[in-house]
C-alpha cells in the first residue's frame, strides 16, 4: 500500500481520499489554502494538515495534485519532493507540467463526476494514466487499480478528447435538462414528467451508437412543429438561439451522414 501526500481538499481530493483510504493506503499530509479545507479533510484521512507548501515533506510515496487547472502550474512550483512520484488529476493539463517538480510525474485522472459530500464509486470509472516513464506510469496504474477495476494507460490527445467529449455528453447535456426543467415550470409542470423519456434513452445509448437514435422535428424536417416551437420560445432570445443552433447542427449532421 502506498504513503500519500494530497495537494489540495476541493471535490476531486476528498472523493480520492476517501477511496485511497478505504482501499488501504495511508495519507501522510493534506495541504489547502485554508486551515478548514486541510484541517476537514486531513481528519477523515487520519494526516497531518497543512496550509503552507513549504510545509510539505517529500516522505511520502505519491503526491496527488488535485487543485483547480489554472492552479497547479503555481502549486506544483512550490513543491521540494525530490524524485518522488507526482500525478495532477487534470482532464486537460499536460503532464509535462510538472516536469520540473520530479523526474517521476504524470497523469491520475478519475473520469467520473464527484462531490465532497457523498462517497464517489470508483469501481466502474474509468482512470485515466500517463507516466514520464515506464516505471512511474506502471506505479500509477497499479494505485489505480485499487479503487478502479477500469484503468487504461492512454496519450495525452487521448485523454483531452475524452475530457472534451464529456463536456458535450455530460455536462452540455445537464445544462439542456435545466433548461428543460426551466419550460417546464414556467408553466407549472415538473420535471419528473421528462425522468422516464430520458431514461429510456440512457438505457438505449448503452447499446447502440448515439447517431441511431436520434428522433425529433430536426431530423424529420418538420418545419411547421420548428416554428411553433420558436413561437413558444418567443419571449425568452437565449433559449430560441440554442434551439435554432441545435436544430441546424442536428439537420447539418445527419444530412452530411446520408
Amino acid at each position: 500500500m502506498a504513503n500519500i501526500t494530497l495537494i489540495g481538499s476541493g471535490k476531486t481530493a476528498t472523493a480520492l481520499g476517501k477511496a485511497l483510504i478505504l482501499a488501504g493506503h495511508d495519507f501522510s499530509q493534506v495541504w489547502s489554502r485554508t486551515e478548514t479545507g486541510a484541517g476537514e479533510l486531513a481528519a477523515k484521512l487520519n494526516a497531518e494538515a497543512v496550509t503552507s507548501l513549504s510545509q510539505i515533506d517529500a516522505e511520502a510515496d505519491v503526491y496527488i495534485l488535485a487543485v483547480k487547472d489554472d492552479a497547479i502550474a503555481e502549486v506544483a512550483s512550490q513543491l521540494k519532493i525530490g524524485n518522488k512520484i507526482i500525478a495532477h488529476t487534470s482532464g486537460i493539463k499536460s503532464k509535462s507540467i510538472l516536469t520540473g517538480v520530479s523526474p517521476t510525474y504524470g497523469i491520475f485522472y478519475p473520469f467520473v463526476s464527484m462531490t465532497k459530500d457523498s462517497a464517489t464509486d470508483f469501481k466502474k470509472a474509468l482512470f485515466m494514466i500517463e507516466g514520464s516513464n515506464a516505471e512511474t506510469s506502471n506505479a500509477l496504474y497499479r494505485l489505480a487499480q485499487t479503487i478502479s477495476e477500469n484503468v487504461k494507460m492512454v496519450d495525452e490527445s487521448q485523454r483531452q478528447s475524452l475530457h472534451l467529449a464529456a463536456v458535450f455528453a455530460h455536462n452540455f447535456t445537464n445544462h439542456m435538462y435545466v433548461m428543460a426543467e426551466k419550460i417546464l415550470a414556467d408553466k407549472g409542470l415538473k420535471f419528473d414528467d421528462l425522468r422516464p423519456l430520458i431514461a429510456a434513452h440512457i438505457a438505449n445509448i448503452q447499446l447502440v451508437s448515439p447517431a441511431t437514435l436520434q428522433t425529433g422535428p430536426a431530423i424529420r424536417h418538420d418545419d411547421t412543429t420548428i416554428e411553433t416551437h420558436l413561437d413558444l420560445l418567443d419571449q425568452n432570445i437565449e433559449l430560441r438561439k440554442l434551439y435554432l443552433t441545435m436544430t441546424e447542427a442536428i439537420q447539418s449532421w445527419h444530412k452530411d451522414k446520408s
